[in-house]
């Protein structure tokens, strides 16, 4: 699955995206340049299939755990709080009175 999920996205990305040799220098920016612009920018046009790919991964990752803990499983005891809550005290608690036992 996670082999799935590399080649995929070296496939959208492309090989001109790996390696070392793209990686530019850091370029001295601005005052007022913001790292968070910067980032919502290329996210959002270069890097927008890839981006839209991992979103959909998560979503059906978060579908099927959802899907996994809500499946009703025949083995497994629940608790009922109404049956809990209707029990009265008689139902629970049963009085006996013994003599008491000497060792003598």
């Amino acid at each position: 699955m996670a082999v799935a999920i590399v080649v995929e996205l070296y496939l959208t990305l492309g090989a001109d995206r790996f390696g070392l040799k793209q990686m530019p220098s850091p370029v001295p920016h601005a005052a007022g340049y913001s790292n968070t612009k910067e980032l919502g920018r290329m996210l959002y046009t270069e890097y927008v299939y890839a981006f839209e790919i991992a979103a959909a991964v998560l979503l059906v990752a978060i579908i099927a755990a959802i899907a996994l803990t809500m499946r009703k499983r025949p083995e497994t005891k629940r608790q009922d709080p109404a049956k809990q809550s209707a029990v009265r005290r008689q139902d629970r608690v049963r009085l006996v009175k013994m003599k008491a036992e000497s060792n003598d």
